[in-house]
């Protein structure tokens, strides 16, 4: 079952995974996730200490063809931050908020089909948020600030922040074509 409200449950620290962990723990996550969508509160990530588990551990389920699994993974770069509207959390449901989220980060990944990737737009929100999970840091600890410098907002040729695609050029949309209208 998933941990919902409560902070001091979910800030806990992550021992890294172990290879022969790994099966069972993504199965475990796997169940969960389709639990909550059953439920009525479908979800695209969850880690490890939403379900009382503290190991580094999350899953990433964009669609049929996006499915990650991040083992003791890491952010070691992220680029062009930028404010990410309406990020929610299975472990606090039905809150929302506008947070500061880089648009691309490179992570490095242990155990999985992919040791190290780049991901952006929506990915790497999704990325971030379920790697901060494994570090005792929830998404309201990212809320953005009121008053942000103009570095940090998104400009109308920018790509959107929400990472939709468009489909004749394959790139993330414009920011003034998709969420800034």
């Amino acid at each position: 079952m998933i941990i919902t409200n409560n902070e001091e449950a979910l800030r806990v620290n992550c021992e890294d995974v172990l290879q022969e962990e790994i099966g069972s723990l993504v199965e475990l996550l796997e169940k969960e996730l389709d639990n909550s969508a059953k439920l009525g509160r479908p979800g695209i990530g969850l880690a490890a200490p939403q379900i009382g588990i503290a190991k580094k551990i999350a899953i990433v389920r964009l669609g049929d063809n996006l499915n990650i699994n991040l083992i003791n993974a890491k952010i070691k770069q992220g680029l062009q931050p930028a404010l990410f509207r309406d990020e929610g959390c299975l472990s606090f449901p039905g809150r929302v908020e506008t947070t500061t989220r880089f648009q691309e980060v490179l992570v490095e990944n242990q155990f999985a089909n992919f040791n190290s990737f780049i991901a952006t737009g929506l990915l790497a929100v999704v990325c971030q948020h379920e790697l901060d999970h494994l570090n005792s840091t929830l998404f309201m600890d990212k809320i953005a600030a009121k008053v942000v410098s103009k570095k940090n907002k998104v400009g109308p040729n920018d790509p959107c922040t929400c990472g939709k695609l468009d489909l004749s050029t394959n790139k993330v949309k414009k920011f003034k074509k998709c969420c800034g209208r």
